[in-house]
């Protein structure tokens, strides 16, 4: 965990730099304009792969389902290792914010600039929150991030499309949520199957992209389309801000 610190993984994680272009009204309050912008996309690492792994073994050594059902094994919140996994997964969530600061931070300094506004936000995580009638759960954001009224977030597409700065509407009948991205449209194996390294390439100079690293089991065609995505969710969020990525970086395996 430590010599990972301030670094971003592997697969669709990422680090990009690009252009922000704000609308007027926007929930930052700032003038409606163009920023440079720095978007970090990074988990909890090889921690947070420990702990659910941990964490997912006792889940299913203590509660026994059939075995197709098996993933579904649960810890309950009463009992010792539930707390314990509660405590680690929270750890776990500290730790990817404190990853992203981290990357934030050493690029800002390296550059001498200073933030004028920071937007963050978990996804695949989960949250004690409360229903529309008063009940207490936990929502478990697979693929999600929380879009309570006003609460700020970021939907990324791919390392050629937009991101887009969002507010959400606090739709209870979608447990205040929204997508944490464009989502994959092909798996990583399809996606390396029939794309060419020259052809992203290409893709890369038509978007005017300069990619660092990367590899085609991430090219922009193996998600989905974005302003789709977007359109889709118009009952679950407001629009402040889209950004255009203009150098990405990426992990290369």
């Amino acid at each position: 965990a430590v010599r990972q610190l301030g670094t971003s993984g592997k697969g669709n994680h990422f680090v990009e730099f690009g252009e922000l272009e704000l609308l007027a009204g926007n929930a930052l309050g700032l003038p409606a304009k163009k920023y440079t912008a720095l978007l970090a996309h990074s988990g909890s690492r090889g921690l947070g792969s420990a702990i659910a792994q941990r964490y997912t073994k006792l889940a299913t050594d203590s509660c026994k389902l059939p075995r197709q059902a098996q993933q579904l094994a649960w810890l309950d919140m009463n009992t010792e290792a539930g707390q314990e996994y509660w405590l680690a997964m929270t750890l776990a969530g500290d730790y990817a914010k404190a990853c992203h600061d981290r990357i934030h931070s050493n690029l800002l300094n390296a550059l001498g600039l200073k933030a004028i506004c920071v937007v963050e936000n978990h996804h695949n995580y989960a949250w004690k929150d409360k229903l529309a009638d008063g009940q207490e759960v936990i929502i478990h954001r697979k693929g999600a991030t929380p879009a309570h009224s006003g609460e700020l977030g970021i939907i990324p597409g791919s390392m050629t499309a937009p991101a887009y700065l969002i507010s959400g509407k606090g739709s209870d009948h979608a447990l205040y949520s929204a997508s944490h991205g464009a989502g994959r449209a092909m798996s990583r194996q399809k996606a390396k199957e029939s794309m060419t390294s020259s052809a992203m390439k290409k893709q890369l100079v038509n978007a005017g992209v300069t990619l660092i690293g990367g590899s085609v089991e991430e090219n922009p065609l193996a998600y989905k389309d974005i302003e789709q995505v977007i359109t889709a969710q118009h009952e679950l969020i407001d629009i402040h801000g889209k950004f255009y990525p203009r150098i990405v970086r990426m992990n290369k395996d």
